[in-house]
C-alpha cells in the first residue's frame, strides 16, 4: 500500500471571533430548520485566498516564503460582512456561505498571491476569487428563502495576517490546522492595489 496523498494546503484569512460567533447563530438556525448538515469547525472559519490542494510537506518553507514576498508591500485592511448567500445559486444552494463588501485591497491580496503561486508554478484552484466564509455543506440542494434565518449583521474587522493552513480530514469531518501566519506590513503606505 502506498503512503496517503499529503493533506490540502491554502492560504487563508482566519475570522475572527465575531464573525464565528454570528456563524454558530446562523448554524443552529440551520439545525432546527434542517436537522443533520454538515458544518466546518468555527474554530477554523477563514476567506480562502488561494487553494493549494495536496502539497508535498517539503514545499512548505517556500510557500511561506513565496506569499511573504509576494505580499511585502501589503498593508492591513478592514472586511466587512455582507450577508448570506449559496454556491451554485440561493435557490439550490449546496454550500451556504456569508460574503463581504468588496474591498480591493483583499481581491489584490488574493491577486498577488496567485500570480505568485502561477510564476513559480506552484498549481492552485484557479476559479475567479469570490471572498466568503463556507458555514454548511448541504448533501442536496437546499432553498436557502425557505430558511427562517435570524438577520445577520454586518461585522467589520481588521485584517493584519494571513497564513498557509492546511485541512485534515477526520472521521467527523474537516479540520483545519494554521501551519505558519504572515503580518501584512504595518509599516507600509500602500494597500496591495
Amino acid at each position: 500500500m502506498g503512503e496517503p496523498p499529503a493533506p490540502p494546503l491554502f492560504f487563508a484569512v482566519p475570522a475572527p471571533e465575531e464573525l464565528r460567533r454570528q456563524a454558530a447563530r446562523v448554524q443552529d438556525d440551520l439545525r432546527r430548520a434542517l436537522g443533520p448538515v454538515r458544518f466546518p469547525p468555527l474554530e477554523g472559519l477563514h476567506v480562502t485566498l488561494a487553494f493549494l490542494g495536496p502539497a508535498d510537506p517539503g514545499r512548505l518553507p517556500g510557500l511561506l516564503d513565496l506569499a511573504a514576498a509576494a505580499t511585502a508591500g501589503c498593508r492591513g485592511f478592514t472586511l466587512r460582512s455582507a450577508g448570506l448567500g449559496g454556491f451554485p445559486r440561493p435557490a439550490r444552494a449546496r454550500i451556504l456561505w456569508l460574503g463581504f463588501d468588496p474591498q480591493p485591497a483583499l481581491e489584490a491580496l488574493a491577486q498577488g498571491l496567485r500570480e505568485a503561486l502561477e510564476a513559480r508554478s506552484v498549481p492552485f484552484d484557479s476559479k475567479p476569487f469570490q471572498a466568503h466564509l463556507t458555514l454548511a455543506r448541504f448533501r442536496e440542494p437546499v432553498d436557502l428563502a425557505q430558511i427562517p434565518f435570524a438577520p445577520v449583521e454586518s461585522v467589520s474587522f481588521p485584517v493584519d495576517r494571513f497564513g498557509l493552513w492546511q485541512s485534515e480530514r477526520t472521521p467527523r469531518g474537516s479540520r483545519y490546522r494554521s501551519l505558519g501566519d504572515l503580518l501584512l506590513g504595518a509599516g507600509s503606505r500602500q494597500s496591495c492595489t
